[in-house]
């Protein structure tokens, strides 16, 4: 069994819209191993959406080829679907049908029967809080409970895919946090997760690797800590002055960082070059103005990408 279950290859697809035409996946080439959490990630307009409408076979690309578990979403996309269950952005929930009755039509599309759903489906629903609405029709629900409801649906089902795209938006913290410590298990029994996103911090936490991409186009890839080396050693210091001071404030972006921001007295720079260089510049800079507290660390995902954007 290969060991990449999705394999992309010089993928492209081109959107008419009105007299033009927008290029919205460009030449696009990554794969996805079995059973990790692999990103796409960017901005509005990068093309994350589009990929993973042509992959669940909802668009047919311009160009290229596409293949998931062997199967070409061209010629084989029934084979696909019945490879993969997906959260998309648009909200696909049978609206008058209730809760409780979504739940069980797409268990039983999958093959279980009435008894096997409930159980597979009673700890999501406990999980994404959907009991209090169960007996609601779709259509009465807030877009947030629809996207719960689609989770739910994505996640009870046995599948060796899934898409979840922008899947955690406008949820509740304490149900995002657990849906996504639900969806790490599931990659660790061996699950393979394909996850769109803007939240780089949520995809820092979960993502084994990643493609960041820029209109329709691969702006980089690898795992974070290759991208690290992609923007130039980029690292993170936070320092707090024991007495504010505007004139160390100038002499800190004197340094030359290539970012700093201040808030409530912190202060977060990011710089490029090796921690050993960064330690002694602070360290002869703390000897003028004193340092109440400072940490030198990798730069996050977010700083990386837009230090490779500006790149």
């Amino acid at each position: 069994m290969p060991d990449e279950i999705i394999q992309v290859e010089q993928l492209k697809h081109v959107y008419t819209r009105g007299a033009g035409r927008i290029t919205a996946v460009d030449e696009l080439t990554f794969a996805v191993r079995r059973g990790e959490i692999f990103g796409l990630l960017g901005p509005n307009g990068a093309g994350k959406s589009t990929v993973v409408k042509v992959l669940s076979t909802i668009l047919k690309p311009s160009g290229g080829r596409a293949l998931v578990d062997g199967f070409d979403v061209c010629r084989n996309p029934l084979q696909v679907r019945r490879r993969l269950a997906a959260v998309l952005q648009e909200n696909s929930v049978e609206t008058m049908l209730s809760v409780w009755d979504n739940l069980l039509l797409y268990g039983l599309l999958h093959g279980y029967s009435r008894s096997q759903t409930a159980r597979r489906a009673g700890s999501y629903i406990e999980l994404l809080q959907l009991r209090p609405v169960l007996k609601q029709r779709a259509q009465s629900l807030s877009g947030g409970f629809k996207r719960r409801v689609q989770v739910a649906k994505a996640l009870m089902v046995e599948t060796p895919i899934l898409f979840l795209d922008e899947a955690t938006t406008g949820m509740d913290p304490l149900i995002k946090t657990a849906t996504l410590k639900k969806i790490q298990e599931q990659a660790e029994q061996g699950r393979t997760v394909i996850l769109t996103t803007q939240l780089l911090g949520e995809a820092e936490s979960l993502c084994q690797r990643m493609i960041l991409m820029d209109k329709g186009r691969e702006l980089a890839s690898g795992t974070l800590a290759e991208l690290r080396l992609l923007s130039k050693r980029l690292l993170r210091v936070q320092l707090r002055f024991l007495k504010a001071d505007a004139n160390a404030l100038k002499s800190l972006r004197e340094l030359g960082p290539r970012q700093l921001k201040e808030s409530a007295g912190e202060i977060i720079m990011v710089v490029s070059g090796g921690a050993d260089e960064w330690i002694r510049k602070i360290a002869a800079f703390s000897e003028k103005w004193p340092l109440e507290h400072f940490e030198i660390h990798g730069a996050n995902l977010e700083e990386i990408f837009l230090e490779l954007y500006r790149q």
